[in-house]
Formats: C-alpha cells, sequence, structure tokens
C-alpha cells in the first residue's frame, strides 16, 4: 500500500495547491480572461475537474512490466510547460460565470474522492477501458499520475494568470 499513499500525498498535494491559488480571489478575478486571450482561472479550475474525474478502470487486468513505468514519460510529457496541448472536447471547461465557494467546494470533494478512491485498491493493474495517446494502457497508479501532473500543469497556468490580474 506504499504505492497508494505515494499517489494519495502527490494528488492531495497538487489539489491543495490549486485551494491556495484560489482562494484569496474574488469572483471577478476568477471569471476575468488573461488579455492575450486563453481560459479564466474558472475555466481552468473547472478543466481540471472534469479531466480529474476519475480513471478508466472498469476492466483490469495483470500486466508483465512495472507498474510505473510510463510516469517519466506522463510528467515529461505535462510538465513541459512549452509544449501545448489541445483539449478534448469533452473536457473543455464551459462558458460559465464561476464563484469561488463553489469552486473550492467542489476542489475540495474531487480531492477527497480521489483520495478514497485509491485507499484500497491495487493500483499495479493495467487499466484495459482506454489507451492513453501516444503510450498505450496504463496502470490505475500511472492514470493517476496523470490526473495529478496535468493539475499541476494547470496549476502553473494558473499562476501566470494570477500574474496579469
Amino acid at each position: 500500500m506504499e504505492i497508494n499513499q505515494q499517489i494519495s500525498r502527490e494528488i492531495t498535494e497538487v489539489f491543495d495547491q490549486l485551494k491556495t491559488l484560489i482562494q484569496d480571489l474574488t469572483d471577478e478575478q476568477i471569471n476575468r480572461r488573461p488579455e492575450a486571450g486563453g481560459w479564466s482561472i474558472g475555466q481552468i479550475v473547472e478543466h481540471i475537474l472534469r479531466s480529474s474525474n476519475g480513471i478508466p478502470d472498469r476492466k483490469v487486468q495483470t500486466y508483465n512490466r512495472a507498474f510505473d513505468e510510463q510516469v517519466p514519460a506522463i510528467r515529461s510529457l505535462f510538465l513541459d510547460l512549452n509544449t501545448k496541448f489541445e483539449a478534448d472536447k469533452s473536457l473543455l471547461p464551459k462558458e460559465d460565470n464561476y464563484t469561488k465557494e463553489d469552486l473550492l467546494e467542489r476542489v475540495l470533494a474531487r480531492k477527497t474522492k480521489l483520495v478514497l478512491d485509491v485507499k484500497d485498491k491495487d493500483l499495479t493493474l493495467m487499466c484495459m477501458d482506454m489507451e492513453f495517446p501516444n503510450l498505450g494502457y496504463l496502470t490505475r497508479f500511472e492514470w493517476l499520475t496523470v490526473i495529478a501532473a496535468h493539475s499541476k500543469r494547470h496549476c502553473f497556468q494558473i499562476e501566470s494568470v494570477k500574474g496579469e490580474l
């Protein structure tokens, strides 16, 4: 269960960082789009919440490779801030007015859900419901690393947008 505790800590840290980044903002600041274009902080948080709803693990199986083999590639992919991505349409934020209170509640709920889901699962099993682009099938541990690294990437984006406010 050591790997469960490790990824739980990582998820907790990134969602706590997200909470800290938005807790001192006003609703107006959360909804203001950067002058150069792009998403508002509220839209970034919405995107994080949509993309961290869980992992595709209804069908799992054992696999003959290290459970964390793809972690370096995942971290490299998401934490290279010079590389830009086009978000999947299903993960795009809605055009909406966000409130800090609602976003903070949802961030806490998502963190809690992920940490509780991780607690007793075998994270070494391969998730066979869907493949990750260019990496293939991932283990539960690797999918959770995707959530953590992707969320961290967007925390950097929020810091950048905050700097423009």
